[in-house]
């Protein structure tokens, strides 16, 4: 059975810091704040869990920059990995790369950013929330 989260529209919640949602800052970066934006995920490959995640809000697509170790919005979409061993947590990161995306800190407005999947660290965990 495939872990795979569904096609459709989610509100993305960091499980350490259960009220930070994935939100677009004024600088076409993405932050942790109190409100969701909302994201189209389209599953692009099932077995092997790629989706291209689409801020319905702004029209830009989340992609992770290794390189600013930042999550950014861009007009063109990057395939994304959502690696999962329950079907409820997500890790969001390039296929077959260990740089995630994780929330360093709980503040309000506080970047998301790219690093080294942790163990340990719940930040880099996500619950895509079906949105109304």
């Amino acid at each position: 059975m495939s872990n795979m989260i569904r096609p459709g529209l989610y509100g993305i919640n960091n499980v350490e810091y259960s009220n930070r949602y994935i939100f677009m800052s004024g600088n076409d970066e993405f932050v942790g704040h109190d409100f969701p934006d909302t994201f189209y995920v389209d599953v692009v490959e099932e077995v092997q869990h790629l989706a291209t995640l689409k801020d319905t809000k702004t029209g830009l697509y989340l992609t992770l920059d290794p390189m600013d170790h930042k999550v950014i919005g861009r007009t063109e979409p990057q395939i994304l990995q959502l690696s999962s061993e329950d079907g409820e947590k997500y890790i969001i990161h390039p296929q077959d790369v260990n740089e995630v995306a994780y929330l360093k800190d709980g503040g309000a407005w506080s970047p998301i950013y790219v690093g080294p999947a942790l163990q340990g660290n719940e930040s880099k965990y996500w619950k895509f929330v079906p949105a109304n």
